[in-house]
């Protein structure tokens, strides 16, 4: 009975190695994607949500939840994109981050997990990260961009994780190894490789 979030950086093969344990564990993945399908069905303005995510590094917001009733219970405060304040945004995501994790068995990528159950119990919280060089490089070779602009949007992505991470958090540094149970620098190790620590840890 575990539950697992994975903090990854840009370019770390992060999604991946989550795809890779949620498939050997058999759990549930919980991701942007997920949040926002919810999102929509609450009738929460999407694209909204969308264009204020990429403004983390201008003023961090997010706005997701698992359930309806989230939405519903506060729905005053999702009224006008520009009506969404950080004191609704972390209620409603705290709420829907610990019902999922009160289900068990799930793994959280993303959203700040290691920071909103950073005391779950049985939480196995998992950062996963490698050189900006390289990370870039992985980009090139997925992506038609040049090394430049690859090396570019890696540096934009870490700097929006920061200040997302130190706004809704007390200036918490995201990539404090106090945060984690369990770091890897997937330069060194390949996606099976990390994924297989993961699990170990998680049936530890």
């Amino acid at each position: 009975m575990t539950v697992i979030t994975i903090s990854r950086e840009l370019g770390s093969g992060g999604d991946e190695i989550a795809d890779i344990v949620c498939e050997r564990l058999g759990y549930p993945r919980v991701d942007k994607d997920v949040l926002m399908e919810i999102a929509e069905e609450a009738g929460v303005d999407v694209d909204a949500v969308q264009r204020l995510e990429s403004s983390f590094t201008k003023r961090a917001r997010l706005v997701s939840g698992e359930m309806t009733s989230l939405y519903r219970k506060q729905a005053s405060a999702f009224d006008q994109p520009g009506a969404i304040d950080d004191r609704t945004y972390a209620q409603v995501l705290k709420e829907t981050l610990t019902s999922f994790a009160g289900r068990d068995d799930v793994v959280i990528v993303g959203r700040g997990g290691q920071m909103v159950l950073r005391v779950w119990p049985g939480a196995l919280h998992v950062c996963l990260s490698a050189p900006p060089e390289t990370r870039a490089e992985r980009i090139v070779q997925r992506e038609a961009l040049s090394a430049q602009q690859a090396l570019r949007l890696v540096e934009r992505s870490d700097e929006q994780k920061r200040q997302y991470i130190r706004h809704m958090h007390n200036n918490a540094d995201w990539r404090n190894f106090k945060y984690y149970h369990l770091m890897i620098d997937t330069s060194r190790v390949s996606a099976a490789t990390a994924a297989a620590m993961i699990v170990l840890a998680a049936r530890a």
